[in-house]
């Protein structure tokens, strides 16, 4: 034991221990007012929890968009990839215990697992770190299956399928997370030899009852790794954990200062409740290392629930609840069977090194499906241990392996995961201990004194039926792999090596232990049947969503991960959606920032947020590089922070280069048309310079319309121009009033849009560019 580290008022740059600098900390998090009071635009988004899938989340809504974008989680900076992937340091994931009542609840266990909830189910809690239990999954990643799908609104099963060009909303998340390619470590003389049995067995007349079908022999396994580097030079980045990404986007947008940086993420902070007025979340409640903290946002602000399925859940219990939040609670059916078979049921050019092999045996029954993540091991040598720690997907499997280890055997475990059926029916009755499953509020309280969640987990009659088809399925596909001789085969159960094998539901886990709660706020295209839409958004709140397993409408077996961080990016992307609105028949110019766009001339544009980009200096020219626009109307926003700001909207000019910044900005002068912004009108080309000039003036089609009046409004504040394009002429709406109008313009009559940055100190700002072709 050592001592406590107390904190004083004295500042430093990085916190030191008695053994370590805290840099990964202090780079990746910020205090609660370095995130909130350092004079930025305010935030576009709220994600509360930085686990699998609000880390993810968050990361796409910053990758996305100019949006800016504050993470809250109430845990602290553990590491910052999977634990797998490091050396084994002791970092380990925890057991599941039953908690019912606050006297039981034993506090935090392996350094950040906690148990929020009440249960008389025992389940392993939560993580608090930045990724979660991310950083502990054994990354299966199977996909729901056409059967399951089709008891999803029809357009996120169709968002779901392969498209001919390798498109897909699953196939994008298998390329992000490792699954796609197939993971190559667990290839291999092992693996083909298991995949060959099982695949002869399974398709052999009468085959094994229940069991459909096993993974395809190249695909592979569905396991979150990226074995092979994905380019030349490039390490492999290993065992997904959605830690990495959100770290990487954290210090990108540290380059920023904190006045313009876009995303934030601040731990220790425990959000306890969501404030409404109208129909929107417009205040977040939180404790912040236990102080009382308020945000306020606009009712424009995406809040997303990302806690998990439980604390999500129970987070909108408290803050907006509806009749049917916490029904249908699902989660999975687990049983591990282990058996030991003996070298000779294999070929014998079997190579006798350490090998590991993974395989998907899929199954269905009428009351659902399952499926068998089998593992296999041949264990031998002094380095097993540490090598096996890095290729067994599942780590609390290993000492089970490594126990069992022996130079003329094989270790397969096959682990059933089976679907539980949820009960949506907001009128069936709540009884502990009885089914249908549910979760609601709870007479137990947190250390803040906000009510807790009570879980009530149980099985069905249907459950036990498709849970004793799965066990039945392993044995018998065990046993197919002896060679259907019982002395080939040992069975481990009751802590030792059985010949005969384990009895019925001897080999089953407590419902709780397998993190896969779900269901419980699911998505509903109507909302007197659901609580969420399509995109994770609550149907009764206008600006919070959900990312996570709560709300999938059924569960099937396939482990959640994969669905749900599909589900999470198909919600940012409807955040940056949303945070762009345009009138029918336009379409936004880019994304709200100045991803498609280029700089040409001296000077910058920057991103601020709230899809406000501004100009930094010159002089140069911003100009949209994807598209050349022929006849329009372009509509826009822009605001001027000086009196003498200068800047101005460029039409119609050819492609601009980047090699020569005196002069490269020049042809879109030349050739294009400038609508003028400049309040003060002034006229550079006489001297001495002189100022009210209606053909510099805001409004102008420079030097070539007048500004028939000065119709912008004062500094500071948004105006909107309106801007068609038609033919050879150009009409200019500024706020509402036509200020000019071109006719018979002699320029060509296609080309490219700009944003001007004229000179050093003009701050001029822009936001909601948008265009519609005529």
């Amino acid at each position: 034991m050592i001592n406590r580290l107390i904190e004083t008022n004295q500042t430093v740059e990085v916190q030191e221990t008695a053994f370590a600098i805290d840099v990964l900390g202090r780079y990746i998090c910020s205090t609660w007012d370095e995130a909130t009071n350092n004079g930025g635009v305010a935030f576009d988004a709220v994600v509360i929890g930085a686990g699998m899938f609000g880390a993810y989340c968050a990361e796409k809504i910053y990758r996305q968009s100019n949006l800016r974008v504050l993470v809250l989680d109430a845990g602290s900076f553990l590491v910052s990839e999977h634990v797998q992937n490091l050396a084994r340091v002791g970092l380990n994931s925890t057991g599941a215990i039953q908690v019912a009542a606050n006297n039981q609840d034993p506090g935090t266990r392996e350094r950040v697992w906690g148990s929020p909830w009440r249960s008389q189910v025992a389940f392993p809690g939560l993580a608090y770190c930045l990724g979660g239990r991310s950083l502990y999954w054994g990354g299966w990643s199977p996909r729901l299956t056409a059967a399951d799908l089709a008891q999803w609104p029809n357009d996120v099963d169709k968002s779901f399928q392969d498209l001919p060009a390798g498109g897909g909303a699953y196939t994008q998340t298998e390329r992000e997370i490792g699954v796609d390619p197939a993971t190559d470590y667990i290839s291999g003389s092992l693996y083909d030899e298991l995949h060959k049995k099982m695949d002869t067995v399974i398709k052999a007349p009468g085959g094994i009852p229940t069991v459909d079908s096993v993974n395809d022999h190249d695909t592979g396994a569905p396991l979150a790794v990226q074995a092979a580097p994905p380019a030349s030079g490039l390490f492999s980045f290993d065992k997904y954990s959605s830690a990495p990404i959100l770290s990487e986007a954290i210090r990108e947008a540290a380059a920023s200062p904190d006045w313009r940086r876009r995303l934030f993420l601040v731990p220790h902070a425990h959000v306890v409740k969501l404030n409404t007025m109208g129909s929107a979340v417009t205040q977040i409640e939180v404790r912040v290392n236990g102080q009382q903290r308020f945000l306020a946002i606009s009712p424009q602000c995406a809040v997303v629930l990302a806690s998990g399925t439980i604390e999500s859940t129970r987070l909108a219990l408290e803050s907006f609840a509806t009749p049917r939040m916490g029904r249908n609670l699902m989660a999975h059916l687990r049983s591990n069977t282990v058996v030991r078979v003996k070298r000779a049921a294999f070929d014998p050019a079997l190579p006798k090194a350490l090998q590991a092999a993974a395989l998907l045996v899929r199954g269905s029954t009428p009351q659902g499906r399952y499926h068998l993540q089998v593992t296999a091991a041949a264990v031998t040598g002094a380095d097993s241990e540490a090598t096996l720690f890095r290729m067994v997907p599942d780590i609390d499997l290993l000492d089970k392996i490594l126990t069992s280890q022996t130079a003329d055997a094989i270790v397969i475990t096959f682990r059933g995961i089976g679907e539980m059926e949820g009960n949506q029916d907001i009128s069936a009755v709540k009884n502990t201990g009885s089914s249908p499953s549910w979760m609601d509020l709870s007479d137990q309280t947190d250390e803040f004194g906000l009510r807790r969640a009570w879980v009530n987990l149980v099985q069905t009659p249907k459950d036990d039926l498709l849970w004793t088809a799965m066990d039945d399925a392993a044995l018998a596909l065990a046993l197919k792999l002896a060679k259907d001789d019982p002395n080939n085969i040992e069975y481990f159960y009751d802590g030792a090596w059985h010949k005969a094998p384990p009895p019925a539901k001897k080999v089953r886990d407590t419902l709780g232990t397998t993190h896969h709660e779900a269901g419980t706020l699911w998505m509903g295209t109507d909302q007197g049947n659901s609580v969420t839409n399509l995109d994770g958004r609550f149907h009764h709140i206008d600006n919070a969503y959900v990312a996570g397993p709560a709300v999938f409408p059924t569960l099937g077996s396939a482990n959640p991960s994969l669905t749900a961080l599909t589900l999470a990016r198909r919600t940012a992307l409807a955040i940056v959606k949303q945070s762009l609105p345009v009138e029918p028949g336009f379409a936004s110019l880019g994304t709200g920032g100045l991803a498609g766009w280029q700089m040409a001339g001296f000077g910058s544009f920057m991103e601020l947020g709230a899809n406000i980009i501004e100009s930094v200096d010159g002089i140069g020219l911003l100009w949209y590089t994807k598209q050349q626009f022929a006849d329009f109307i372009l509509k826009l926003d822009w605001r001027a922070s000086n009196t003498d700001d200068n800047s101005g909207v460029f039409l119609r000019f050819p492609a601009l280069g980047n090699s020569d910044p005196a002069n490269d900005w020049k042809l879109a002068v030349d050739l294009g048309y400038e609508i003028q912004i400049d309040d003060t009108g002034k006229n550079p080309d006489v001297t001495p310079n002189t100022f009210g000039d209606p053909l510099h003036q805001t409004g102008a089609v420079y030097k070539l319309a007048p500004a028939t009046k000065l119709a912008s409004l004062p500094v500071g504040q948004w105006n909107t121009y309106e801007i068609e394009v038609k033919g050879k002429d150009i009409t200019v709406k500024l706020n509402g009033e036509l200020v000019s109008n071109l006719k018979n313009g002699n320029r060509p009559l296609k080309g490219h849009i700009g944003l001007q940055n004229h000179h050093f100190g003009s701050r001029v700002q822009f936001r909601n560019i948008r265009i519609k072709i005529l």
